[in-house]
């Protein structure tokens, strides 16, 4: 394939950002990170429920994870603008390796208690809170602001692939050799992350550590996303997505087995298909990367992703469910890689780390929006409550659509 190709010069589109020596080793850590993520919430759940057999406490154990990252978040965002992010990613990740690389030894020695995970959980949790606001106000750091929106899609891929991948190689592992190797297997994974980023070499931003108290510096980033109409809309409309959205990924099991009637293989395929379709949704907005319409995109995908959750909910038949699944998957990834790109390109950089890890929180939500749709679906039906949450994302949308035109013909290269 020449250079000159049509199809070298997608591909020169797609991958940009990569030719950048900083983002390679920033992408590859973040891979490896993110499938060690991966493979031990699989590890988690498995151990707590051979501990316990008791689905309360699995959902107690993630809820001891969510918690502290939610509430220490502002915090973090604060020390993400006035310390060196990358020093943080290198320590919040040494401090991950040594607590996967704990349990692992817990539970090879058959010392390992309920305890024991419940804690490490709730320490994960707090190095979250200060190491997602880093790593997301870190990435404009290391391209040229031509390649930011082509780096933002690539990162959004690391979390499709590490979802297709990452829960599968756990399983394996955990059938093949045990929990505890597992756990060794992302502390090496980890380990790997933090080697990569070690090797980064960026300059520090002589703005850093300005005066100031910390309560007022995470006011600030509040009270700047209040007074921006760009930045509440887009967060809000990921907020959306989050709790009202996704709900459909936590009842995806009751219409996998009581509505479509095809068990679990058939749920572990549409999943798998959400996935696929998270991915291409990452891949076209890597390939749109120069695109100057992103508030319209971004628009268009919420809407699209709303219809077809509603479309999903009343879905006759399981070929029809994977055939929506898979353009849900890609709508909302389309649409949320979109909605961070255009907080990347428009953010001032001594605010960058708080305003990131207040839109990182969309990831803490979900939990909240499957319990919302767990009690509407307890009450109602699952379609019923699947559908609510489309209808909510696509009412959102549309009122930006209607009413708020500066914010969906926002151009932005």
């Amino acid at each position: 394939m020449s250079e000159g190709s049509p199809q070298a010069a997608t591909q020169n589109r797609t991958l940009s950002a990569l030719r950048h020596r900083n983002f390679r080793l920033y992408w590859l850590g973040q891979l490896a990170s993110v499938l060690a993520q991966n493979m031990e919430f699989v590890a988690q759940s498995w151990l707590v429920l051979q501990l316990t057999n008791s689905p309360l406490l699995l959902g107690l154990t993630g809820l001891t994870h969510a918690i502290p990252s939610i509430a220490l978040t502002l915090l973090g965002g604060v020390i993400a603008d006035r310390s060196d992010r990358r020093r943080i990613m290198i320590v919040t990740q040494g401090i991950s390796t040594c607590l996967f690389f704990s349990l692992a030894t817990l539970v090879v020695t058959g010392t390992i208690r309920l305890w024991h995970v419940l804690l490490v959980a709730f320490f994960s949790g707090c190095l979250k809170a200060f190491d997602r606001p880093s790593r997301l106000a870190l990435l404009p750091k290391l391209v040229p602001r031509d390649d930011l929106a082509n780096a933002v899609a690539l990162g959004s891929s690391i979390w499709q692939l590490s979802r297709l991948a990452g829960p599968a190689l756990a399983g394996m592992l955990i059938y093949l050799f045990g929990v505890g190797q597992t756990y060794y297997t992302c502390s090496l994974a980890s380990l790997a992350a933090l080697s990569l980023w070690y090797l980064i070499h960026v300059e520090q931003d002589s703005s850093k550590g300005s005066a100031g108290g910390i309560v007022g510096h995470m006011l600030d980033g509040l009270n700047f996303i209040r007074r921006n109409e760009l930045f509440y809309t887009f967060i809000a409309m990921t907020f959306f997505n989050s709790v009202f959205g996704m709900s459909y990924v936590i009842l995806m099991p009751i219409f996998a087995r009581d509505i479509l009637l095809v068990g679990s293989q058939g749920y572990g395929f549409l999943q798998s298909t959400s996935g696929a379709g998270a991915l291409g949704g990452t891949i076209i907005v890597a390939y749109l990367a120069r695109s100057r319409q992103k508030g319209r995109q971004a628009v268009i995908g919420a809407v699209g992703f709303g219809a077809l959750l509603i479309g999903f909910a009343f879905s006759p038949s399981y070929s029809l469910s994977l055939g929506l699944v898979f353009f849900m998957g890609l709508t909302s990834q389309f649409y949320m890689t979109t909605i961070n790109t255009i907080l990347q390109l428009n953010l001032p950089e001594r605010l960058r780390g708080r305003v990131m890890g207040i839109y990182g929180l969309t990831w803490d939500l979900m939990p909240v929006g499957g319990a919302i749709a767990g009690t509407i679906a307890e009450f109602a039906g699952a379609p019923i409550a699947v559908a609510i949450g489309g209808f909510s994302v696509l009412t959102m949308a549309l009122f930006v659509l209607l009413f708020l035109p500066r914010v969906q013909r926002l151009e932005q290269g």
